[in-house]
């Protein structure tokens, strides 16, 4: 299946995830705010959300790869730690085509895969 598909495959569960906890949904502005407050608390509200979107996406294409035999679409190498990924989705929502009213979890997949895509590698 195509990195796309399987990049749907991973939203679809992640939504399904959080679908359930509305009350967490964060918009792109939302954890735009969280990540450049400076505060403590607010960065690891930062750290927390990226890290937990990205390991659905992985726990998602993992489990398409297992089920499925899908390829994974992220080929996210050893040793990244979660301000590399911090560092990424801040200068992802920097980007003048970047919707920052988009669900802070698409702009997160979009961020990954833009840097970590296994197309790209």
């Amino acid at each position: 299946m195509s990195l796309v598909k399987s990049l749907i495959v991973a939203v679809f569960i992640l939504v399904t995830a959080l679908s359930s906890a509305r009350a967490d949904f964060l918009t792109g502005r939302d954890l735009n705010l969280y990540c450049t407050s400076g505060s403590p608390q607010d960065d690891a509200i930062c750290i927390v959300y990226i890290t937990g979107a990205v390991d659905a996406f992985t726990t998602a294409e993992l489990i398409a790869e297992k089920t499925a035999g899908m390829k994974p679409g992220l080929c996210i190498p050893e040793g990244i730690q979660p301000d590399n990924f911090k560092e990424i989705i801040i200068n992802w929502m920097k980007r003048p085509e970047t919707n920052p009213d988009f669900a802070a979890t698409l702009i997160i997949l979009a961020a990954v895969d833009d840097a970590f895509g296994c197309a790209k590698n």
